[in-house]
């Protein structure tokens, strides 16, 4: 059973990495990938996702 949900996990995080190039591609406005990351923050790291890394500090 734990696998399963393993590899309902990956299939998650790996289609909005997909939906993240999409993104980052200009495809798809910034707030739409932020509202779906939102709808799946209880199952994946959002933090691995471009929008929600931190910035350096020495760049503005």
């Amino acid at each position: 059973m734990n696998k399963l949900i393993a590899d309902k996990e990956s299939n998650v995080f790996g289609a909005l990495k997909l939906i993240e190039q999409l993104y980052l591609d200009g495809e798809i406005p910034g707030y739409v990938f932020r509202n779906i990351l939102r709808e799946h923050q209880d199952k994946i790291n959002v933090s691995d996702f471009v929008c929600y890394k931190k910035k350096d500090e020495g760049k503005e």
